[in-house]
């Protein structure tokens, strides 16, 4: 259907600010950092020493250049996890930075990474753990002390000048997550959201309550499809793992899905771990991103208070292959085409946008300049006008001059990645199938995925037996290998524990695993613990051959 020039109406919930302002960001790093780096643990028990805080050699300035440097676009400091440690001399609390050796309890983390976020223009947000495993007051019989405490450290940071990025904060964390055994602590969420919300600037606050952010259901990196970035209130309360992964199309809440995941297995830094792969990041790029919804990426210090050397050298490969992806747009130069066979150019350098006359069955035809290897298109939603396509697929012109299927998918959103096989073609079909408002399109490109973005094939291929094994938590899972190809020599391979939504030290144990094949063996099996949990709801995490081998899934309930 043609272009109409009606006045543009919005169609359901649109993006504040801040959130338009983080679809924009598309790329954020995460840093967990703490006395967890020291102790080898992921979840501490608040009972650690503030002794065991004792970088040797912190350089905050590593860390914000490393990321300017390799393309992320904002910073969330962990500034206290749930063992209560606070990175900053707070002053309502000992368990904190100036009770540790470093920097004779003179130092102040946010305070040196906040400086070094103004030196490279770089905006900052920060987590603050609402559980909090030390504090003698988080306790249902003290919980207004509790509550009391955690709004007077929201105050020391927005009101020190000297903290966030030219004083400012784009985001604050406050994660959901709260351990076997802990309090039921009620937060006065209304009390610590007010406050926020009255800093006069767009914040983006990430939490369990209908916020501007929520979790996306898992912490692998993958955003679901479709994927809503709207829903209703009452049902992102109850915590759903699939409705939390795919939104709600009839939601009347904007609420952009936060794609977290960390480069290593831990979120805190382990020695005997290693960070992910190009190809890795660049799946769950497409999966995130590629999806709508910015990535937050964690990338943890070693014990120096420095990223790692593996860690840097994958950031910069990762931006390499994303630079490469881009690279060349095959529909530069060519047309975009309505159904009318009317110019929608516009498209093609976001000069404007098109809308369409009608909900269902919108056709844009996409004419290369000449004829391409491509194997991925990009799409792009005006959503400053409401998320509106709900079915969409795309064909492409084969060299007999027939139409072919190349892909397909639901929903849109700033930005969706969509990667079919690679064909040889000159023309490609856009066809918007459903939406729940007449289309806004803002612009279209055509792609081929970068070489540095797939994943290395080897000789030997080692699979599972199963894409998903289910057990009983608190027992171990018995997981098989298969292996094909030649047999004639002896194989050795490495395996390790990813999260799902399970987290470690609560479903699993994060673990490295290595298994053996003799000459001639095809089938090895290898036992999983799992961890018990109180709680009667199913939870799953992976087991991947490393490094960039398949993965199965783990089931517990």
């Amino acid at each position: 259907m043609s272009a109409t020039h009606k006045p543009i109406i919005p169609h359901g919930p649109v993006p504040s600010p801040a959130q338009w302002a983080y679809h924009q960001d598309e790329l954020a790093a995460f840093i967990h950092f703490g006395p967890n780096t020291f102790n080898d643990r992921e979840w501490g028990t608040g009972t650690e020493s503030p002794e065991d805080f004792n970088p040797s050699d912190f350089d905050a300035d590593q860390w914000v250049r490393v990321l300017k440097e390799t393309g992320f676009k904002r910073l969330i400091l962990v500034l206290k996890h749930h063992d209560g440690f606070v990175l900053y001399p707070s002053a309502y609390t000992d368990h904190s930075v100036k009770a540790s050796p470093w920097r004779l309890g003179q130092g102040d983390v946010l305070a040196e990474v906040s400086a070094a976020a103004n030196r490279y223009d770089f905006p900052l947000g920060f987590y603050l753990s609402p559980w909090d495993a030390h504090h003698p007051d988080y306790h249902v019989d003290r919980q207004e002390a509790y509550n009391d405490y955690y709004f007077k450290q929201l105050q020391e940071l927005f009101e020190n000048p000297a903290y966030g990025y030219q004083g400012r904060f784009v985001e604050v964390w406050l994660d959901g997550a709260r351990g076997e055994g802990a309090q039921a602590v009620t937060y006065d969420f209304k009390r610590w959201f007010d406050y926020i919300d009255s800093q006069g600037y767009p914040i983006a606050i990430f939490s369990t309550e209908p916020t501007a952010l929520r979790w996306v259901g898992n912490e692998r990196g993958y955003g679901g499809d479709p994927l809503w970035q709207k829903v209703k209130a009452d049902r992102l309360r109850q915590g759903d793992i699939d409705y939390l992964n795919h939104g709600d199309p009839e939601g009347d809440l904007y609420s952009l899905a936060e794609v977290d995941v960390s480069i290593r297995p831990g979120w805190f830094y382990h020695d005997n771990q290693q960070p992910k792969s190009v190809a890795e990041l660049m799946d769950i790029y497409l999966h995130s991103v590629g999806k709508g919804s910015p990535l937050l990426l964690n990338i943890p210090p070693d014990r120096r208070g420095q990223f790692a050397e593996a860690d840097i050298e994958v950031l910069r490969d990762f931006q390499l292959a994303r630079q490469a992806l881009y690279e060349t747009n095959y529909l530069a130069g060519g047309q975009v085409l309505d159904s009318n066979g009317q110019s929608q150019n516009q498209l093609l350098d976001q000069s404007g946008v098109w809308q369409a006359s009608v909900c269902h069955d919108n056709v844009l035809e996409l004419v290369l300049a000449q004829v391409a290897s491509l194997d991925l298109v990009q799409i792009q939603e005006a959503i400053q006008y409401g998320q509106r396509v709900s079915a969409f697929h795309i064909d492409y012109l084969d060299q007999t001059g027939q139409w072919q299927p190349f892909a397909q998918g639901q929903t849109l959103g700033y930005r969706r990645l969509v990667k079919g096989p690679l064909v040889q073609t000159q023309r490609l079909r856009l066809v918007l199938d459903q939406a729940q408002a007449a289309p806004i399109l803002s612009g279209l490109a055509v792609y081929r995925w970068p070489d540095q973005a797939k994943a290395q094939q080897t000789s030997n291929e080692v699979t599972f037996g199963q894409a998903c094994y289910k057990g009983t938590k608190g027992q171990p899972l018995t997981v098989t290998l298969l292996r094909k190809g030649d047999l004639s020599q002896a194989l050795k391979i490495k395996l390790a524990t990813e999260p799902g939504t399970g987290v470690h030290g609560r479903v699993y144990e994060d673990a490295q695993y290595q298994v053996s094949f003799e000459v001639g063996q095809e089938v090895a099996q290898i036992p999983v613990p799992s961890l018990y949990y109180a709680q009667d709801q199913a939870h799953d995490f992976y087991l991947k051959i490393l490094p960039d081998g398949p993965k199965t899934r783990l089931l517990v309930q």
